[in-house]
């Protein structure tokens, strides 16, 4: 992804067009390495967003809505304290490098003017965020370095900050770039420029190549040669007043997305945008979702995983157990033998003949026997073995039925966990996997979450809910739910249930068709049915709960079934 100085200074372009002498109104704190600032402009309320996340830093306006912790973190109130209510002046990069300068005006507690610089440093790994007073002081960081040995700067509270040291040349030095380019011997000339030129990402870097008419692969460069390949990369350090500035997406389903500045020549499928903004906005809040869901539920999902097999272990030894009592009944015959040939067997014989009358054609058999033992003895031996299996038997399938149940409630939380993402729905997945066993119980936070929200859909004028979780479909189908509703619900998968409400009218086909579309999409079936997958619905008033009891399992009958293909369908999601 292009996430270079040329692109990031199209995007600050853009950012600062509506940020210029805006009003700071609001701070969040989201995530651990995220800020957002609901900016007032023009009549207009816009929300920043500024990650220094190491995997995808990123800024932007009009992202993703974020649940807010309870407790905002120490240096969202430094920012609140210092920020709220400040005007922006500017917002522009620093040093010709990746790093983002919101230069404002605010106000100390004595109602003086104060200067002051939030600094976004998007730089991969390296990325920060920091506040810095006017006399180039840091007021304080999202992330304290105390010493970094590479990058040869101290980030904290009270230092002097300075811009990370650069060993390359800067992209708009023109005089050293045709140095630099006369000196090439013919190696791979993009990942020449990239290795001398700081700020330019490989794409980049072959699309002014390209754009410039030299072969990637020539042996030299002339001087018209050189020419080209400078005037293009100054023409690209200030692209957005160029007349080839054409912002694009390229959404990937295996890669993620690339946003861009133009339409990069070795890309065919490049879709056109607005703004570089959207880009950005399109190929990078999805990615983040992604990654934050599958990080905060990482400690759930290997609950669950590790919790499974415990299970599923427990079940093959039961299993094994009661193969092993399919000799209940040989045990019993071979003491009724015994005892019926007593007369024959001696205290001390090891093994007693004797003729199988239970067999049509009475063959005559060997019967182990223990020599300490007289023949009656040995015969009630064999009786306690029978006994003992028949015991065994009975335990081990109340036991196996136990187990399954379990299995079958532990695997309808997996769709859940896949859906889950703000802090109440984890928070609700926790508890549980506690009630299972699968997470030890743990001193719970003082601060009581609220209970988390079903996914609401519009459709034609009739709501439709999605549960999230089996508290959530409980809640749903029993409590929320009215007998005339509809509840839909994939067959013979687990998933979400869902609830079209009816409200007293006739719920037309072309309704029902989506609500299953979009409870397939929310089931294990999406992954494990094929393309096409069978939906069960009914009216509410025919479901029961399960004899289990547990969260979410039920019974129904009287019901009618659609084939249907997953999907989403964002474009009805309830916007309120």
């Amino acid at each position: 992804m292009p996430n270079d100085y040329i692109t990031l200074k199209a995007l600050v372009s853009e950012i600062n067009d509506f940020a210029n002498g805006g009003k700071i109104d609001k701070i969040n704190m989201p995530e651990k390495d995220e800020i957002c600032l609901l900016i007032r402009n023009r009549g207009q309320n816009r929300i920043l967003t500024v990650s220094c996340n190491a995997n995808n830093p990123r800024i932007h306006l009009d992202g993703d809505k974020k649940q807010n912790p309870m407790t905002a973190p120490s240096f969202c109130m430094h920012l609140r304290k210092h920020l709220t209510g400040a005007i922006i002046n500017e917002v522009a990069l620093l040093g010709e490098d990746r790093i983002v300068c919101f230069d404002v005006t605010a106000h100390n507690e004595m109602r003086d003017k104060v200067k002051l610089k939030l600094i976004a440093e998007m730089m991969g790994r390296y990325s920060n965020i920091l506040l810095v007073k006017e006399n180039s002081t840091i007021s304080d960081t999202l992330k304290q370095v105390s010493y970094d040995t590479l990058t040869k700067r101290c980030l904290l509270a009270g230092a002097k900050y300075e811009l990370p040291p650069q060993n390359k040349l800067l992209p708009t030095n023109v005089k050293e770039m045709s140095t630099l380019l006369s000196g090439y011997n013919g190696t791979d000339l993009a990942k020449f420029i990239i290795s001398n030129v700081s700020g330019l990402a490989l794409t980049t870097a072959r699309q002014i190549v390209i754009e410039s008419g030299v072969a990637n692969d020539a042996v030299s460069l002339n001087e018209a040669q050189i020419n080209a390949l400078t005037n293009t990369l100054l023409e690209y350090c200030d692209i957005v007043h160029s007349p080839k500035y054409s912002p694009c997406a390229l959404i990937s389903k295996d890669s993620g997305g690339d946003f861009f500045a133009v339409k990069y020549a070795e890309y065919d499928n490049l879709k056109s945008v607005n703004s570089l903004n959207e880009a950005v906005v399109m190929c990078t809040v999805e990615k983040d979702r992604t990654e934050r869901r599958q990080e905060k539920t990482k400690f759930l999902q290997k609950a669950y995983s590790s919790h499974r097999k415990k299970l599923l272990t427990k079940l093959e030894k039961d299993k094994n157990k009661l193969d092993e009592c399919r000799h209940t009944e040989e045990m019993k015959k071979l003491g009724d033998l015994i005892l019926s040939n007593a007369w024959a067997i001696k205290k001390g014989d090891k093994i007693a003949k004797v003729t199988d009358y239970y067999n049509p054609n009475c063959p005559e058999i060997e019967i182990k026997l223990d020599e300490r033992l007289t023949p009656q003895q040995n015969s009630q031996a064999y009786y306690k073995k029978y006994a003992k299996l028949k015991r065994t038997y009975v335990a081990v399938n109340v036991q196996i039925e136990k187990l399954e149940q379990e299995l079958e409630y532990l695997q309808s939380i997996a769709p859940a966990i896949e859906l889950c993402s703000t802090k109440d729905e984890i928070a609700e997945l926790e508890d549980e996997l506690m009630s299972l066993g699968a997470l030890k119980k743990v001193r719970k936070d003082k601060t009581k979450t609220k209970p988390s929200q079903p996914i609401a859909y519009e459709v034609d004028e009739f709501v439709i809910l999605v549960g999230k979780n089996n508290l959530q479909n409980d809640k749903l189908t029993f409590k929320v739910a009215n007998g005339g509703d509809l509840w839909i619900h994939t067959k013979d998968a687990h998933g979400s249930h869902v609830i079209i409400f009816a409200e007293g009218r006739e719920i037309p086909d072309s309704v029902i068709q989506i609500g299953c579309e979009i409870a397939a999409f929310y089931s294990l079936g999406k992954k494990d049915g094929g393309s096409k997958i069978q939906c069960d619905y009914t009216p509410r008033r025919n479901l029961k709960r399960h004899p289990s009891g547990k969260l979410g399992m039920v019974l129904y009958s009287s019901y009618k079934t659609a084939t249907v293909i997953p999907n989403e369908r964002k474009e009805y999601l309830s916007k309120s």
